[in-house]
């Protein structure tokens, strides 16, 4: 075989396979929604443009165009794959828990990883923007739906005896409210971080006396209507 026979071979053999129109455009979507969960936490929701978004992905304007024609397609479309994103990681962390470690204290533990860092925040931010701007307000009631039933999957799945509780969707509401409370307080520096901390380690030592708590917190069994989001859960098991 000739030099430029073989040569011409192992470039055939070596040369990757050639992406798909769909894959490509796949992948295009992709640079551009991590771009813009990047630009969320760093910039906000109110001072994100999409020069910053494209020059972030290394992308061209009509690229961005094309896939996303409105800075409000862009947003929910990020969003959403935010959420799949962390509903991933979130039973992916918590399946790689010791079973004999499943305690509660452990639980907030994972719960708050998803709080404290960039992806969180971007999430809260488009949260506390929704205020002031109209359009976020619809497209946010659904993710906060998603977040709340995975939330409850994992419960159920993990912690069967705390989802039992008769109280526990009100204490997850409260954990939620208060971990995003202290995830944007924790902006403000180093004591803000500090008070987080101590504040978190009160909620550990009140998860761990649950149980005594139980028969004072579950008082008359209440009928929901319609069922909660951990009902139907459960009911899907």
């Amino acid at each position: 075989m000739s030099r430029h026979h073989a040569r011409a071979r192992t470039s055939a053999v070596e040369r990757p396979p050639r992406r798909s129109q769909a894959e490509r455009a796949e992948q295009m979507r992709a640079r551009l929604l991590d771009a813009t969960i990047e630009c969320l936490s760093e910039s906000g929701y109110g001072r994100m443009s999409t020069n910053d978004i494209v020059r972030k992905a290394r992308v061209s304007r009509g690229a961005l165009a094309h896939h996303f024609p409105t800075k409000a397609d862009l947003v929910k479309a990020a969003a959403q794959r935010l959420v799949d994103q962390r509903g991933e990681q979130f039973h992916e962390r918590f399946s790689a828990i010791d079973p004999a470690r499943r305690t509660p204290a452990e639980a907030l533990a994972v719960l708050w990883s998803f709080y404290d860092d960039p992806s969180g925040l971007a999430l809260i931010e488009l949260s506390v923007a929704a205020r002031s701007h109209p359009e976020l307000r619809s497209m946010l009631q659904p993710m906060s739906k998603r977040i709340e039933t995975i939330t409850a999957e994992v419960v159920v799945e993990y912690f069967p005896d705390l989802a039992a509780l008769p109280f526990i969707e009100e204490a997850l509401r409260a954990i939620h409210a208060m971990y995003v409370g202290l995830a944007v307080s924790g902006l403000a520096g180093k004591e803000a971080v500090d008070h987080a901390t101590e504040v978190r380690a009160f909620l550990k030592v009140l998860v761990s006396i649950t149980g005594s708590l139980e028969p004072i917190l579950s008082g008359p069994s209440v009928q929901h209507d319609p069922p909660t989001t951990l009902e139907l859960v459960r009911s899907n098991q």
